[in-house]
This record gives structure tokens, sequence and C-alpha cells, in this order.
């Protein structure tokens, strides 16, 4: 970690204002609202986080107050997050709300969320693994927000900044029960895995951790549809539509950013090529490819105002601030690997194995690699291991077509992620015969038949006379598969000695396969 101590040192700055834990005993409730476009709710118990939800692919606009101490509330517009679904909003503690339609919609509910009061105040921690300090899903209070699966993972190209309309006047002490609502919201009423979001930033530039399965690794969130398993995302608590962030804020976003691009071995500006996965929020279709800053708006990919008109002008301002701060160091580890076979015939178990160092030539042990085949011009992982206490690894492949393997350790806070060089695996399908007769009568069928695996359209099948103490072809048969079976005969015109085998030439999939070669005696 003295690589990265001015690191930790410059981030320190961020935590000035130390955050709280938040209340136990977080609670989450529904009240069906009225079949009108505009009315009033008295919830039963105080709230603090407060959303909407209702049937149908209606997209209204929707505004909400509440009423506090003092009176009410300006009116909060609320960021639709798919159909038939509001963004929650932060509001402090109320007892009452009021909403507004556009249009009246079917089965409206309101989902609420209480976290209490804020007891006891803590200062954020610095992890091993991380050289900032920041607020732990532990410190936040996520004990109370489960994740309902394991974390998948995917890769970091770029970073996407989001706001989450949160009112603006919270407290240091309030903004980790911010986080621990918005979790509940996102997993209780959205139905997603865990909070949505893979870091957030409050106004006072506190940086807290998002979505579970490790700050520094490429979790999948549900921050931006479409995009989730190829960019990360920040969230800026507070509504930026019309007020700026803070310059605390800022700093803290763009020292996350540089941070986690650095980990992730990408640039910290220029465009970056995405492929988008789809869906109903997001702006461009399965499959398109869509040109972007390393550092954008939610807005760039996805049907939504986020992160606020505000906020989004601040964007060159942040990555402004990725390039100009100090930057990360972090070095290498070194990750080897090889097959015990590069060629192999289908079916075959092919074991490989390898080695992950540091920069500094020690085995990095108890770290996760991923075991990765391309077969289709894409990387796909296929088996994640976990390196002992000499930094090596071993596994197995049952190759289905030819492909390329390498090992790819995805990186942490201290060591970039690197991959091993790639090994092609070359691939021979396996032919035999079900039917091979050894003796045969001139001018009678002799019928043969086998099978081929993986299934191939045509095998061809080779006869052979034995002339003069040479072997010749006297016969080819093209015999079609069905089901990866063949058949197919050949009439001998001599009694002499005679041998056939079966071949399935090469393709795109596998290397050129055949089989043994049979004895036939013609009488």
């Amino acid at each position: 970690m003295k690589l990265l101590a001015s690191a930790a040192a410059l981030l320190c700055v961020l935590c000035l204002v130390p955050p709280a834990f938040a209340a136990k005993g977080a609670a989450d409730f529904e009240r069906r609202a009225p079949d009108r476009a505009s009315a009033r709710i008295v919830a039963p118990r105080p709230f603090n986080l407060v959303g909407l939800h209702w049937r149908g692919r209606a997209l209204p606009d929707a505004d909400i107050r509440v009423w506090r101490p003092g009176g009410w509330s300006r009116w909060q517009h609320l960021g639709i997050h798919g159909r038939g679904a509001s963004d929650p909003i932060w509001v402090g503690r109320a007892r009452t709300v009021q909403y507004r339609l556009s249009r009246r919609v079917p089965g409206l509910r309101a989902h609420f969320v209480a976290v209490g009061r804020p007891r006891v105040r803590a200062r954020a921690s610095q992890s091993v693994d991380t050289p900032f300090p920041y607020v732990t899903r532990e410190e936040w209070g996520a004990d109370q927000c489960p994740p309902r699966a394991a974390p998948e993972y995917g890769q970091v190209k770029a970073v996407q900044v989001h706001h989450t309309v949160s009112l603006n006047d919270y407290t240091p002490e309030e903004a980790p029960q911010i986080v621990l609502a918005i979790c509940r919201y996102h997993r209780n009423s959205n139905g997603w895995n865990d909070i949505g979001y893979n870091a957030l930033v409050d106004k006072y530039g506190t940086i807290y951790e998002g979505r579970a399965g490790g700050l520094d690794r490429a979790v999948i969130g549900a921050q931006a549809q479409g995009f989730n398993a190829q960019t990360a995302g920040v969230a800026n608590i507070g509504d930026y539509t019309s007020v700026g962030a803070s310059d605390a804020a800022l700093g803290a976003t763009a020292d996350y950013i540089r941070w986690k691009l650095t980990v992730h071995g990408q640039p910290l500006s220029g465009p970056v090529t995405l492929t988008s996965a789809g869906g109903p929020e997001s702006r461009y279709p399965a499959g398109t490819h869509v040109t972007v800053d390393r550092v954008l708006g939610h807005r760039d990919t996805g049907k939504t105002a986020c992160p606020g008109n505000a906020l989004y002008a601040q964007l060159d301002q942040i990555r402004s601030l990725v390039v100009s701060g100090t930057p990360f160091a972090v070095p290498s580890a070194r990750v080897t690997a090889a097959l015990a076979d590069y060629s192999a015939s289908y079916g075959e178990l092919v074991p490989v194995n390898g080695v992950l160092a540091g920069p500094d030539g020690n085995p990095l042990a108890g770290q996760a690699v991923e075991l990765q085949v391309n077969s289709d011009n894409a990387w796909r992982t296929s088996r994640r291991l976990t390196t002992g206490a000499d930094g090596g690894f071993a596994s197995e492949l049952r190759p289905r077509k030819r492909m390329y393997v390498r090992v790819r350790f995805p990186g942490s806070a201290d060591v970039r992620a690197v991959s091993s060089a790639r090994l092609l695996l070359r691939l021979s399908p396996v032919v035999s015969f079900t039917r091979a007769p050894r003796s045969g009568s001139r001018g009678r069928r002799v019928s043969v038949s086998g099978t081929v695996a993986p299934r191939k359209r045509i095998v061809n099948v080779v006869f052979q006379q034995q002339i003069s103490g040479r072997w010749r072809t006297v016969g080819r048969r093209a015999a079609r598969t069905r089901s990866g079976r063949f058949a197919t005969s050949f009439v001998p015109e001599f009694r002499a000695s005679y041998r056939y085998y079966a071949v399935a030439k090469p393709d795109l999939d596998t290397d050129r396969g055949a089989s043994e070669r049979r004895a036939l005696r013609v009488r």
C-alpha cells in the first residue's frame, strides 16, 4: 500500500464530515392511492423515502411533495425508471405525501421506506483493497438490505454518472440512511437483486460502497439498462436538475472514476465503443454499437433525464478533474497458463494450469481468476478459480469446438487486471464405425455405418485396394449424416485385400478427423 499512500492522503479530505450508521429496524410498507390524478396519502407511520408504482405501460409525469413541520416541501419531479414505476425520493422525515400525475394510472400504490433516526456517527474506513476511505456496506447498514443472489461480473469500459433525485436538504448524518433506503426500494419495490449503483457520493464529498461484490471489481449493477455489463455507475445523492453538485461532490466523483478506470486498465479520457444489450429503458436496441465518452451521463444511453440538467452540464468539469487529478499507480500482475495438450479429440478433457504472481514476482494466493474461452470472436468465462498458496491454479476444459483459451485476473485496487497469452486449443471430431465388416464377396455390396461427433453434415468414406503392394483409392462415398450417424456401401470388383476409413473434413469448428482403418478381405 506504500505505492498508494499519496492517493490515500489526497482522498482523506472526502471524510472530513463523518457519516452516520443507519438506525436498526428499517421497514418497507405500501398504501394504495386513490384513483385520481392527484391526492394526499397519510402513511401509517413516519417514512423517509417514497416512490410510486402502477399497473400497465403508462408513462405519466409525476411529482410529489411532503408535509413536514413548517409546511409543505417544494414539488419534486419523479423520474420514471421503467414502465409502471418511478424512482424513489428521499424526503427526510414525513407522514403525509401528496402526488400529482399528468394522467390517471391503474393500480397506483405508494411504496414507503422507513429507516428511523440517525443514532451513531462513524468514520469512513479504508479497505486494504481500496486506496481511499469510504463508507462500506456494513457501515451504512446493508445487513438490512441483503442481496437476493450472488453478484455477477462484467467489464468496466466507462463510468456512468447519475443523481438519485432526492431532496437536497439532507444532513451528513442522514446520507448513509439515504443509501440504505434507496437499497431497500431498489430491492423490495423494483425487485432488483441489490442497490442499482456501484457507488454513491453525497454532497459533502463522501463515497459510499454500492452493489455488493467488491468495490474494485466489475460488478454488474442495475444502473444503465443495456450497458450494465460494460460500465460502472456512480450516483450523486440529491436532485441536480436545476442546482449543480458541490465542489466536494464533483471532486469525490472524479476521484472514484479515476480510480475505477485505472483499476480496470482503461484510459481516463477519450471515446469508447459499447454494445447495447437492449431493453425498454435503453435508447439503443440490442446489438447497436454506441460510441460514448469514458465519463458519460445516464441520459447518453438511457431514456431518462438523469443525471439532471445541472449535473450533466458539469460532466466536462468532472472529466477535467479525472484527467488532472493525482493518478493512481496500479501495477500489473503476471499470469501464465498452459494446456496439457494443444490438440484434443471431441469429448476429451484437457487440463489447464498456471500461476498468478504479483508485480514483485511473489505468488498471489487466494485470488480469483477466470478461465476464459473464445470460439466466436468473444471471450466468455468458463470457470472461476481461486489461486492456491503458491499462486497456482488448475482446472479442465471439455471443448466443443476449436477455441482460444486464456486465464484472466480481474485485478484489484492494488494490482491491475491482466490476462495470459491466448492459447489455441485444436479439436478433432471423433469418427468411428458401428458396422464394419471384415469380409465380403466380389460383386456383392458391402455396407458400413458409423457415427461422428460433433455432428457434421457429410462424412466421406474412402475405400482402398491393395495393388502391387500399394494401397490405391478405388471408391469414395460422401455419406450424409442424420443425428450424427452415417451409412454407405461399396461393391468390390476383385478378389483382393481392401481397407476403408471415414473422414470428416476440417471446418470452422474442428480440424480434420478420421476413423481407424478397417481391413476387408474380398473372396
